[in-house]
């Protein structure tokens, strides 16, 4: 077939408003014809104008595609905002996780706490701690 009105298969699939994999269905099915050209490696299937203009016919105007295109295009944002939506929170999780996973220092209170035992220790006098008897430091004189 080397009629320069034949379409390609991406052609046919775009006059018809179908994927490439409908149009290779059609030719299997025998709704649309076609002849595979050229030597192996570099082949084409190439279908009549007139076979896809007479399959478009019959199958009229799709009163539905402007909304099913629109609902897609909907769709493809919501998934697009939902998939950088889960990027952010991995990336917060993931700093979340070295942050557990520092090893963790003693904070201020402990220090003080410390700091100011070793004080009551050198002669300050007795400490009273919830459950211990005390701490007593060297006897004044």
């Amino acid at each position: 077939m080397d009629d320069p009105h034949a379409l390609t298969i991406a052609q046919a699939a775009e006059a018809l408003g179908v994927s490439e994999r409908t149009v290779w269905r059609y030719l299997a099915a025998g709704r649309l014809p076609g002849e595979t050209t050229g030597p192996p490696g570099s082949q084409r299937t190439l279908i009549p104008r007139g076979a896809v203009e007479g399959l478009r016919a019959a199958r009229g105007p799709d009163p539905d595609a402007a909304t099913v295109r629109a609902e897609r295009d909907r769709l493809v944002a919501e998934l697009a905002r939902v998939q950088a939506e889960r990027d952010r929170l991995a990336e917060r999780v993931a700093l979340l996780q070295r942050h557990l996973a520092r090893p963790r220092r003693t904070g201020l209170l402990p220090r003080a706490a410390g700091t100011l035992m070793a004080g009551l220790g050198r002669g300050r006098g007795a400490v009273a701690l919830p459950g211990r008897a005390g701490i007593r430091g060297p006897a004044r004189g």
